[in-house]
């Protein structure tokens, strides 16, 4: 004999069906378990992989280049028409004058009625790139066309590297044209 213990037999089917579409939902599939570890341990694998690095407990830094030391000096300019004529003595390692592919010019101009003082610093901000073959024999020559104007004129010159790095400054001269 079966023990009732108080309830109906239809309440106990709907609580026997209730049950059984509860536990079908608590109940993850055994294969969609085996499916997402597999999938996880490649992630997983690739993560732990990832984060170990180089091994290398340094912040990343740029390799040191060599120093571009070549260098003008003695610079000494003359007008040639409407042209500045450049020349000097290169000095630095022996390897610089090989890497130098050109050299950038600063100048700056100044009214003749308004020279600059003695004293006063003098900005060069403006320059223009000349790129070719500009040193022989430890010798810089350059000649810049279409430079003269009617003033005073400051000139830096400054070895310029493939990559575009520029070597020291040289001496600065001034050029006066009256044309």
């Amino acid at each position: 004999m079966t023990e009732d213990r108080g309830q109906r037999i239809e309440d106990r089917a709907r609580r026997t069906e209730g049950e059984s579409r509860k536990s079908l939902r608590r109940r993850p599939s055994s294969v969609g378990c085996h499916l997402s570890a597999v999938l996880c341990l490649p992630f997983m694998a690739f993560l732990i992989v990832f984060s170990i690095g180089c091994g290398r407990k340094a912040p990343p830094f740029i390799p040191e280049q060599k120093p571009f030391k070549a260098s003008i000096h003695q610079l000494q300019g003359v007008w040639k028409d409407e042209s500045l004529a450049l020349k000097g003595l290169v000095q630095g390692d022996d390897a610089s004058p090989s890497r130098t592919t050109g050299c950038r010019i600063y100048y700056v101009w100044y009214s003749l009625e308004a020279p600059p003082c003695e004293g006063c610093p003098i900005e060069m901000k403006n320059y223009r790139d000349v790129t070719g073959k500009i040193i022989s024999d430890g010798q810089f020559e350059c000649l810049v066309p279409g430079f003269r104007e009617k003033g005073i004129c400051f000139v830096m010159v400054r070895l310029m590297e493939k990559e575009g790095r520029l070597g020291p400054e040289s001496n600065r001269i001034k050029l006066i044209s009256e044309m």
